[in-house]
């Protein structure tokens, strides 16, 4: 006896496997960890820009984990928890530091993990590891403005000193035009002085004032004598 199957069972097969490959692909693509093994650890923020559950975890840019649970913990500081799940075989040590990251410019948050020193032990299921705050949006406009207010008002302050250093010289331009004139006479002044001197150097061992040659010539002393018993006497005495 042939068996003949039905339209229905076959449509219903068809939809089954279209169901199974879906969900495989679904399973695949959103990367589930329903079966894998692992462990928790967590972090703390004041502020935890935007990060989400599921969102991943990197140990020195490589995915080892993800962001499995997100709770705000209150006491004397408003705190964010993430408990950080991360697959078995990796090991994060006890100084490492959670920061909060982007990928790209306004890309999905993930959780990146600064690797700790050589010397620190790794850290047990569980336990806390360091967060680091992320720097708010807000805070670099802010900062942004100032920087831009400081900006101006450092342009301002030249603008207003450039047109008192322009009223000054224009003020002082005519005593400005005299010094610069005695400047030009005394360099010239000291240019013939070096020329002089230059040809004349025995003049730097004179002390005193420079004198002409006859003002150098020794004055006559006084002797009492006529001026024919003067010339006799420069002509070594009386002739016998």
């Amino acid at each position: 006896m042939k068996n003949v199957i039905s339209n229905e069972t076959k449509t219903g097969a068809l939809v089954l496997v279209s169901i199974l490959l879906l969900t495989g692909l679904v399973l695949k693509v959103g990367n589930f960890k329903f079966f894998q093994e692992g462990y928790l650890l967590r972090t703390r923020f004041m502020y935890s820009a935007g990060v989400k559950k599921h969102a991943p975890v990197r140990l020195s840019g490589v995915d080892v984990g993800e962001v499995k649970d997100i709770r705000i913990i209150y006491g004397d500081q408003t705190l964010v928890e993430l408990d950080l799940w991360f697959e078995e075989g990796v090991k994060v040590r006890k100084d490492s530091k959670a920061n909060v990251s982007t990928l790209g410019m306004m890309g999905e948050k993930y959780i990146e993990i600064r690797v700790g020193t050589p010397q620190a032990e790794y850290a047990l299921p569980n336990e806390l590891i360091e967060g680091v705050e992320p720097v708010r949006l807000e805070d670099l406009l802010e900062m942004g403005t100032k920087v831009a207010e400081d900006i101006g008002q450092t342009a301002r302050d030249v603008s207003t000193l450039t047109r008192n250093i322009d009223g000054t010289l224009t003020e002082q331009k005519p005593r400005i035009g005299r010094i610069f004139a005695n400047l030009e006479d005394t360099s010239v002044n000291f240019k013939d002085f070096s020329e002089d001197i230059k040809w004349h150097p025995w003049k730097l061992l004179m002390k005193g004032k420079e004198r002409k040659k006859e003002e150098m010539s020794p004055a006559p002393v006084d002797t009492g004598l006529s001026s024919e018993q003067a010339a006799s006497k420069n002509n070594f005495g009386p002739r016998r």
